[in-house]
């Protein structure tokens, strides 16, 4: 490869069907860059060299996605504050062998909820599903957007426990709820909540046709629904949400809006309207 090729990527478990190539390489080429992006997919067992290979290999910029955006963060050697508070990262940017963190994703979930939809979060209820790195990027953005309430729904009690304590001691003015299967007010905190969120795997290809919300939940029609998933399109979660005559969005237009964060971060260019509109109708 010439030396003079900036090398940037992508680090994952399951990014087979991963669409940041191709976002990364249109930007590249839309602004004529000696750049290249490059999807690397590791094991469980292998980040920590994956990580001293952007230093060794001089990678100049990368992407982090699950399971690693929480495990990546203790092996930065800096990282900016929304990663602090939100406890998981998912772009590096290597400065003169120097690591550093960000979280773009935030950034990436709130732009077309205000762009697309005109959502306001000051004052909202919002119902969240999952409790992972993803789900600390959104709880971060619907918090500093001046959400009123959020109601987490996870499978595992303890988990959503921790970050509901790790949020409290950055923003106690947000009431934080924490629910399970056997809530008996599920159905009625589902039914006042103004955004419902889904942060999970569940539906996307290598989880296909699960709805993370229980089978006996009804869609209240005033909500918003919105998931992370960008494969399929629309994963159970969405469809019901469609059939129900709801407003939704799936994971594209975050994806490309972190991916445009992401690419200002390592190039110093802001990606325009133009090529981000192109990106979209493309994929």
């Amino acid at each position: 490869m010439n030396s003079g090729i900036k090398i940037t990527g992508l680090l994952g478990e399951h990014i087979e069907k991963s669409i940041s190539p191709l976002i990364q390489n249109f930007f590249i080429d839309y602004y004529g860059l000696k750049y290249i992006y490059i999807p690397f997919q590791i094991s469980n067992t292998e980040l920590v060299d994956a990580i001293k290979a952007i230093r060794v290999l001089k990678i100049k910029g990368m992407n982090i996605t699950n399971p690693f955006k929480e495990k990546a963060v203790s092996l930065m050697d800096e990282v900016d504050e929304s990663v602090i508070k939100i406890g998981a990262l998912n772009t590096i940017f290597n400065k003169n062998d120097r690591l550093f963190g960000y979280n773009t994703d935030w950034f990436g979930f709130q732009k077309p909820l205000k762009d697309y939809l005109d959502f306001d979060f000051r004052e909202k209820k919002i119902f969240v599903l999952g409790a992972g790195g993803a789900a600390r990027a959104i709880i971060y953005a619907l918090i500093n957007g001046g959400c009123s309430e959020i109601s987490i729904f996870n499978r595992s009690y303890d988990h959503a426990e921790k970050l509901k304590k790790d949020f409290i001691n950055f923003f106690p003015q947000c009431q934080i709820k924490i629910l399970s299967f056997q809530d008996k007010y599920l159905q009625e905190i589902i039914n006042s909540s103004d955004l419902i969120v889904n942060t999970t795997p569940l539906g996307s290809w290598y989880h296909p046709d699960i709805n993370p919300l229980p089978h006996f939940i009804e869609y209240p029609s005033r909500a918003i629904f919105y998931d992370l998933i960008y494969s399929p399109d629309k994963t159970p979660f969405l469809e019901k949400a469609e059939e129900n005559g709801n407003a939704f969005l799936n994971g594209k237009k975050m994806l490309v809006y972190q991916a445009a964060k992401s690419f200002f971060l390592w190039t110093g260019i802001e990606p325009d309207e133009l090529i981000i509109d192109k990106i979209l109708k493309s994929i």
